[in-house]
This record gives structure tokens, sequence and C-alpha cells, in this order.
């Protein structure tokens, strides 16, 4: 048996080393780039509001047999402690409401405290085949005072409210399972209850007040239905699209008349081409009035195509078409839902509902974002969903009564949100065409800080097969200060393994198949002559340097890098001084584990 496992880890070995000989004879013709064209060219503003999340108004329902609590949180509103851990600092930039609640038949008159009302709220059959009717404790002023603790305001809350009416005898079952009785006055009473002052003229905006807020919400951005657009609800061709529009017109008009300032989004499928809801939509006559603000477009993908599910090229090929379509009537899109697609032809089983968010689907995630973050006029994207731990798509996990899971789907989310800096730039890109024949393996993007100070460079290797090097150009003026490489065992971890980027003899840097790199330059500018630490200044001498440059305190892990943010020099050991002979004249910068300095090389005598 010992002799079978030499022999078999030897030729692991030798095809590792023939791998190596066939990636270095090729790398030249593998080799991807990214070029920062302009810092002051802004593509997107704003790039935090691509990681919005939809949250599930079931979040504080109890499920049937050992399903236990469903959600987030416990029937008295509370949140529950393992999962607390586990989202107390997970990132809120833009949040949409009642998710899955809104297809079952929400209501969002049942999930508030009514003035003078005894005893618990009405019960709301909203569970299927998950549990049985309950109050909504965590309703929606508890939902409310969760974003407010987070920091969000009515700004960064998208409303989706229902679009069938009980009274309607001409429903299908599953439009009949989402509607509820007087929709329209309904969602115009959820408008005054969110928006109006509470001016004696109000009564739901004095209901509000007297649930102990005062102050209206100022919900600003409301969604009229959720997927509509499906062969379940109206259908997917632009006829059945025109019925809808009928059917929604007097719901918007209801709504506008309470805060004729709100924003009305309305679900789309398709790219805009004739035939098409976005085509129907952007040639409505609610179009020509100005009453929409923006189109809600849904997509789960998969890069494998094993879900029958687009990949995200054929995403990106359908959405500039939408983008373009709707620029052109000043209308702006939203993502109103996105995640890695479930398999449906096997059924929702729990290793694919696993996959959509495990480390494929983190990377699928990487990819959708990067895609997302090139387009200029879409303003927003919402992750599909948080606050059901048992919903088929489950960022966090529940494998027993208390004991929940942070999946890779999700923990992408709390690494990548704050490398999106403020503004996404103008960028040029070029990438080798995928093993499976897709166009692109490395998809990257840049972006950058209000002030200039900071640019950070995010590339994802979508290739299943190939590492592919990546050359990074035009950060001329900035100094790389942290560097990263995400990756997993398998595309089905559910461990992110963190690791040094590796370069190749060229300075690229070398992204293995299913990776993400992630690249943090400061502003040489911003002063980094002197660095103050254990309460003295540390000096680097003489500085001009022409032969050695020598440190006041001995110094870990050097890195030196000049001004194009090419690593120059690189000593892991523990040393007081470095040559400098063998660099150019010029201006540099040195990194260790206790500073980040510059100095200037001088021209040798």
């Amino acid at each position: 048996m010992k002799k079978e496992i030499r022999k078999l880890n030897l030729s692991i070995i030798g095809l590792s080393i023939f791998a190596l000989i066939i990636y270095s004879n090729n790398c030249e013709a593998q080799v991807a780039t990214i070029t920062v064209n302009n810092i002051n060219t802004n593509v997107m503003t704003n790039t935090k509001l691509l990681f919005g999340i939809t949250f599930d108004s079931r979040t504080s329902l109890t499920g049937n047999g050992s399903n236990g609590q469903i959600g987030y949180y416990n029937a008295n509103a509370t949140i529950i402690p393992e999962v607390d851990a586990l989202f107390n600092d997970f990132p809120y930039t833009t949040i949409r409401y009642p998710a899955n609640g809104i297809a079952v038949g929400f209501e969002w008159k049942k999930s508030i405290d009514t003035l003078g009302q005894i005893g618990p709220r009405p019960n709301q059959d909203i569970m299927g085949s998950l549990g049985s009717p309950q109050p909504v404790n965590f309703g929606f002023d508890e939902f409310m005072a969760m974003c407010e603790a987070k920091g969000l305001t009515g700004a960064d809350i998208q409303i989706m409210v229902p679009i069938y009416d009980e009274s309607n005898t001409n429903l299908n079952t599953t439009q009949a399972a989402g509607a509820i009785p007087n929709m329209i006055a309904s969602n115009a009473d959820w408008v005054e209850y969110c928006n109006s002052p509470n001016d004696g003229n109000h009564p739901w905006a004095a209901l509000r007040a007297a649930n102990g807020h005062p102050q209206p919400y100022n919900i600003r951005i409301w969604n009229i239905g959720n997927e509509p657009w499906s062969q379940n609800e109206y259908g997917a061709s632009s006829i059945n699209c025109n019925t809808y529009l009928s059917d929604v017109t007097p719901i918007i008009d209801a709504m506008l008349a309470v805060d004729p300032t709100i924003k009305i989004t309305l679900p789309t499928q398709g790219n805009g081409a004739a035939g098409t809801w976005a085509n129907a939509i952007l040639n409505s006559q609610l179009a020509q009035q100005g009453k929409i603000y923006a189109l809600s477009q849904h997509f789960f993908g998969d890069e494998d195509l094993t879900t029958n599910s687009p990949n995200i090229h054929s995403v990106n090929t359908q959405i500039n078409a939408l983008v373009n379509a709707a620029a052109s009537s000043n209308i702006k899109v939203f993502i109103g839902d996105y995640a890695h697609a479930i398999n449906p032809q096997i059924g929702s089983t729990l290793a694919q509902q696993n996959l959509a968010m495990q480390w494929e689907g983190a990377v699928f995630e990487a990819d959708a974002l990067l895609m997302l973050s090139q387009k200029s006029t879409i303003e927003r994207a919402n992750f599909w969903a948080y606050g059901n731990a048992l919903a088929q798509w489950h960022p966090i996990r529940k494998n027993g009564p208390s004991n929940y899971t942070l999946l890779p789907g999700a923990q992408i989310y709390k690494i990548l949100k704050p490398i999106f800096l403020d503004n996404s730039i103008q960028i040029t890109t070029t990438s080798p065409t995928a093993s499976d024949g897709i166009p692109y393996s490395i998809r990257s993007n840049a972006f950058i800080s209000n002030d200039l100070n900071h640019i950070n460079i995010v590339a994802v290797n979508r290739d299943r097969v190939n590492s592919v090097p990546l050359q990074v150009n035009g950060v001329n003026g900035y100094i790389l200060t942290n560097s990263r490489l995400l990756s997993a065992a398998s595309n089905t971890s559910e461990t992110i393994v963190e690791t040094i980027p590796a370069t190749d003899n060229s300075g690229n840097y070398i992204m293995p198949p299913m990776s993400l790199l992630i690249l943090e330059y400061t502003n040489t500018t911003t002063g980094l002559d002197d660095i103050n630490f254990n309460n003295s200044v540390f000096q680097l001498f003489p500085n001009p340097a022409d032969n050695v440059l020598h440190f006041s305190e001995p110094l870990n892990n050097i890195e030196v890098f000049n001004s194009s943010g090419q690593k120059v020099i690189s000593k892991m050991e523990c040393v007081d001084n470095i040559s400098v002979e063998q660099l150019t004249p010029g201006i540099y910068f040195i990194k260790s584990d206790k500073l980040l300095a510059k100095f200037i090389v001088k021209t040798k005598k």
C-alpha cells in the first residue's frame, strides 16, 4: 500500500510539473489585462448600492414539525442569537421587502399593531407547506427598526406591493395565493402609513405615530409586484405585459395620489427588444407620463449551465440591451433579485440549494457584481434572499435547532463590499477565451474613493480549468498596500481560503481556476515619508539613497514597489537595511509589517 501511495504521489508531482511547463510555454498568450484609463472618469457612482439584499417578511414564523423557527427572528421578534453572531455585521446598503411573502398574500396591515388592539396580531396564512397560519410579530415596523439600526433611511428601502385582489374571480392558483382584500386601497394606505405627516388629516400616519413612529419613514421606492411575467402569473409576452399594465395602472395612480414624490419601479423580463415585457413597459403610457422611475430586472444564472440557466456572459448581453433601451426613455434599471440558479429538473435538493451558496455561487456573485459595476445606468442590485434559513436560497443555512452556517454566498458580500469603493472608473480589459468557450476567463474592474486616495482592483477567474495571469496597468502614482487571492478547495466548498497571490516573471498575478484577486492601492502623494509607531518616529536614511537604505528599527516582511506599483524587492527575514543599488533612480515605496513609507533612489555618481 505504501508503494502505491508513493507512486501516486510521484505521478501527481509529474503531472504538476508537466502542467507548469505547459503553462510556462503558453503564459504569454494567456495573459489577461486591466488598464486604468482615467481616475477622473466614473462609470458608476455609489457602487455600494450593488450590495443590496431582499429580506423575507416571514422571518419570525414557525415551521411544521422539526423545522422550528424558519427565519432569523424568534416569534417574539427578537433575533436568534446564533444568527445574530453571523448577521450583525452583514452589509446593508439597500434592502427589498417583503420578499417571498408578497407571493403568498402578505398583508402589511396584519403585521403592525392596530390602535386599541387587544391580544396578538391576527394570523396570516403565508407559510404554504412550511407552516400553519400565525401572527407576523416581526412585522413591517420591526423590519424598519432593523433597517434604521443598520443606518438605512427610507431612500434605501424598496417595497414590493401586491397586485392581486381577493375579489377577482379570474385569478389562477398562483395569483390567488398572492391576493389580498381591498388591494388598491391597501397599497395606498401603506404609502400613507410610511410617508404622510401626522397632521390630523392622515389616519394611517396617526396610527404610525401611535405605534411609536411620529416621523414619516419616507420610503421612496415602490415596486409593483414581484415576478408577474412568470408563466404562473401573467406570462412572458408583451401582450401579457399590456394586461399587467392595465391592471396595475390604478394601483400606481392611487399610490401617487397619496405621495406624488415616490419612485415607481416595474418588474421586467427581457432585454428591451420587441415582444418583451421591457419593450412593452418602455412604450407604455405610464412611461410616457413619467410615472416609471426604473425597470426591475431579475436573473438567476449559472456559470456551468447545469441548470439550463444563462451564464453571466449571456446575462451581460441581455442587460446591455435593457439599459440602453431604458436610457433612451430616461428610465433606470435595478436588479430586483439575482442569485446562482437552482436546478429545477432535479428538484430542490439540499445539495443543489447548497451549491448555489457554496464557492460556485460565490464566484458567480463576484462575476455578476463586477459585470454590474461596469454599467452607469444600473442604480442598485439585490441578492435573493435573506431572512429565511429554510428558503431555497439560504445564505445562512439552518443545520439544527441552534446551529447555523454562514455560506460563501454571504461571506463574499462581507469581503467585497468594503473593496468596492465609492465609484467604478474607466478601464480597458482583455481576457483569453475560457475553457468552456465563453469569450472571457477573467472579468475585472477598478474602484476609486471619492478623495482619489485609494484604488482597488477586483478580478475573478471564472474558468474551471485554467490558471490565467493578470497584468495590471495604469496605476501610476499609487502603491500596492494589500493583495489577496480568494479560492476554495472545490466548487462545493463552504470555506474560503485567503492567500497571498503569486506572480510570474513578468510581474503578472497568477489567478488559479475559480478564484478572486483583490488588489488595494494607496495614492503616493498623501504623505508617506515618516511613520510613527512604538511612540517614536521611524526613519529611513539616507533618503535619497544610492546604495543602501537603512532603517531606524529592524523590519520584517519587506516589500519594495516602484511608482507603477510593481514589486521590485522582497525580503522575509528581519533586517535593518536593504541594498537599493540595483534600482533605477526614482520614487519607491517600502511596505513591511510595521509601516508604509516613501523613499527616493538618487542618480548614481
